[in-house]
């Protein structure tokens, strides 16, 4: 789900999946594509659409990347980025209500959980160690 083809990304051409990514805000949806294929900037413009239109607030979204920490850390940073230039960028005749979404964002954006699976699946686990019978003080096995 992540990559860093930003650029290419800008040149493919529109198709319905992009289209059902940025706009069907109520579906959960699994993004699989080669690299280069823009997965990273469609993520982050689903991302983005969901605070701004008050569909989701930020820490109600989860962006579960099956790559690495450093990946999810820059899909992260790019979030961010985005957030901060649609705020800068508002002019005088934009939606009110929509700034205000942007900043709170922005705001929480530490609360976003943006991450590998393994460490959304340890997470899950972390929070409900009993109910599955796991001992509450578990580690996880490093990846090596």
């Amino acid at each position: 789900m992540i990559n860093s083809g930003e650029t290419k990304a800008a040149k493919l051409p529109e198709t319905s999946a992009r289209v059902r990514i940025r706009e069907d805000l109520e579906a959960n949806l699994i993004v699989e594509a080669g690299a280069g294929s823009g997965k990273t900037t469609e993520l982050i413009g689903r991302m983005v659409a969901l605070v701004s239109t008050g569909f989701a607030l930020v820490h109600e979204i989860a962006a579960v990347t099956p790559f690495t920490k450093k990946a999810a850390a820059e899909l992260g940073e790019r979030f961010q980025r985005r957030l901060e230039g649609l705020i800068r960028d508002q002019g005088p005749d934009s939606d009110e209500s929509v700034r205000e979404r942007l900043v709170l964002a922005l705001y929480d954006i530490d609360r976003v959980f943006i991450g590998t699976i393994h460490s959304f699946c340890a997470g899950l686990l972390r929070e409900r160690p009993l109910e599955i019978g796991l001992d509450p003080t578990f580690e996880q096995l490093p990846a090596d």
